[in-house]
């Protein structure tokens, strides 16, 4: 890639990367929280800007070399290139597969850069290059990527989207008294799969256990919350069903 004239940067190639694959997307909000002091009359007297926090954004298309997408479960803490100073906390990693395009994987975390700990608890890492796709035959080179939803499966019908979200909560202290964020904690690890069928079966029934085949391992045992049937004009009957996943279900009987 060459670039001719004005002297911009261009692209996402020199982006920080939250993990490997194709950068499509990154953004970095730094901000204060912003509290006016009224005086007797109502009319703002002062401005105290406290609580310095940044929010980050990531979206990259998954390669074979995704083997580093977050596993949220053991900690929720990463490193980014370029930030030297505090802590960035993860606190949401999806995986998005979409009928006729690759797949996709983003990251929303917060910078607290006032955060000070020598040896933060970091997240764990799994491979994002799934299903496996070596017998599509449609791609070319084979195995660079995942395209489309192939090689994903549910009896009620085919496969036209799924979503995995991994969140993780960050309950932050309150400011000192300078106004600085000193810490936070997160947990409650949960995990969540929107699922798009193209009905060919019967619906899947709320309350039982989501069955997909093809799917990583951390798609397995979700209990179904919703599902829903859709009809629109000039398409397919479709259902879309969404489940949950808590850690509790990896230990239960």
């Amino acid at each position: 890639m060459n670039r001719y004239g004005q002297n911009i940067t261009w692209g996402p190639l020199s982006a920080p990367r939250l993990f490997t694959g194709q950068t499509s997307d990154y953004s970095y909000r730094d901000a204060l929280t912003k509290q006016l002091i009224a005086d007797m009359v109502g009319d703002n007297i002062a401005m105290v800007l406290h609580s310095q926090k940044a929010d980050i954004d990531f979206e990259a298309m998954v390669t074979n070399d995704s083997v580093d997408f977050l596993d949220l479960s053991t900690g929720g803490a990463i490193v980014v290139s370029g930030i030297i100073t505090g802590i960035v906390m993860v606190r949401r990693a999806v995986e998005t597969w979409r009928l006729g395009q690759p797949k996709t994987a983003s990251i929303q975390a917060t910078h607290y850069p006032d955060f000070v700990q020598t040896s933060p608890t970091l997240a764990g890492a799994l491979n994002a290059l799934t299903p496996d796709q070596s017998a599509l035959g449609i791609v070319y080179p084979g195995g660079k990527l995942v395209y489309s939803t192939a090689g994903l499966g549910h009896a009620a019908g085919r496969v036209h989207g799924l979503t995995i979200e991994q969140i993780l909560q960050i309950t932050e202290d309150e400011p000192s008294p300078d106004g600085k964020l000193l810490g936070a904690a997160s947990h409650g690890y949960e995990r969540n799969i929107k699922l798009d069928l193209l009905a060919t079966g019967a619906i899947p029934a709320v309350d039982t256990v989501l069955a997909l085949t093809g799917a990583p391992d951390h798609a397995s045992n979700y209990r179904i919350t919703a599902a829903n049937i859709q009809f629109a004009t000039q398409k397919g009957k479709m259902y879309a069903v969404e489940a949950a996943w808590i850690p509790a279900f990896a230990t239960a009987a």
